[in-house]
């Protein structure tokens, strides 16, 4: 676990960077999803707060928590730190890639085998803004970098609306579908179906 962090941070040492703005993000998702196998009560939700700064080669942070409810053995929270480069950030287009780690608590234990686990994951997310409207298309993805008890894979497309634009922050509506798998030592299983999601940048 100690080599991958450090792989990960030379890895994103590597990266160039193009945060140019200072800025901070708060948002949310909520998503009502089919599970394998079948879970009676279905949900899960996150919380996230990022924050970009304009100093060359030090990456920005995010920190995220995430609450799941499926009825099978990944129901818990978890809770991740995420290091990330703005990429790109002009014509409507911006592009966010990164590392981070996560740490996982289960509400299943005696199912899975584990109280807990943790994993390193690449992340990346895009989002572009059609040209002279409010409307855009994003896209979100998290891929495990872990070969240990706990791995966890996230997939996120969908659209966004801008509902306000002002001195005072951004307010964004989106909506679209998501794809999760989640391996534990003992366990695996994966669900998918819609999300909505509300972000306002100070």
């Amino acid at each position: 676990m100690k080599f991958r962090l450090s792989l990960s941070a030379v890895l994103l040492a590597a990266l160039p960077a193009h945060a140019d703005l200072l800025g901070l993000t708060l948002s949310t998702h909520i998503a009502q999803t089919n599970s394998e196998p079948k879970a009676s009560a279905a949900w899960q939700g996150d919380v996230s707060l990022r924050f970009k700064h304009p100093i060359p080669l030090v990456p920005n942070v995010a920190v995220v928590a995430n609450k799941r409810k499926q009825g099978d053995a990944a129901d818990g929270s978890s809770y991740q730190a995420e290091l990330y480069y703005n990429l790109f950030d002009s014509a409507g287009l911006y592009v966010d890639l990164g590392a981070g780690y996560e740490g996982w608590d289960s509400a299943n234990s005696a199912v899975d085998g584990s109280d807990d686990g943790e994993q390193i994951y690449a992340v990346g997310r895009v989002t572009w803004r059609f040209p002279a409207s409010s409307l855009g298309l994003e896209s979100d993805v998290k891929l495990s970098l872990s070969d240990e008890d706990y791995q966890a894979n996230l997939f996120r497309a969908g659209l966004n609306y801008q509902l306000l634009d002002s001195l005072a922050g951004d307010l964004v509506i989106s909506g679209g579908y998501q794809y999760e798998d989640i391996a534990t030592r003992h366990y695996s299983t994966s669900n998918n179906g819609a999300y909505l999601g509300l972000a306002y940048k100070f």
